[in-house]
């Protein structure tokens, strides 16, 4: 794929949220956990931490930490990939 997404799945986490953007990852991409974009565009990857417990919930997007996500920026970057714009 040519980006891979890794959600953080560790309890911060899911504490705040990333249960949610999971499922909204899903839906949006319509693929399961550890799935590809049928377009071959995105790969999700679920993570146990990625050491950004303060600032939940937290993703990985090509390397780079997107923490605090909100529904609304989780959609801007998937998108932003699918549009293949600057993710």
């Amino acid at each position: 794929a040519r980006h891979t997404l890794r959600l953080c799945r560790a309890e911060s986490c899911k504490s705040m949220g990333a249960e949610g953007l999971a499922a909204q990852l899903r839906e949006h991409l319509s693929l399961d956990d550890h799935g590809t974009s049928a377009d071959g565009r995105i790969s999700l990857r679920p993570v146990y931490c990625l050491g950004a417990c303060v600032c939940s919930p937290a993703l990985e997007l090509d390397g780079e930490l997107h923490a605090r996500l909100t529904p609304e920026r989780l959609r801007q970057l998937v998108n932003g990939c699918l549009e293949d714009g600057a993710c």
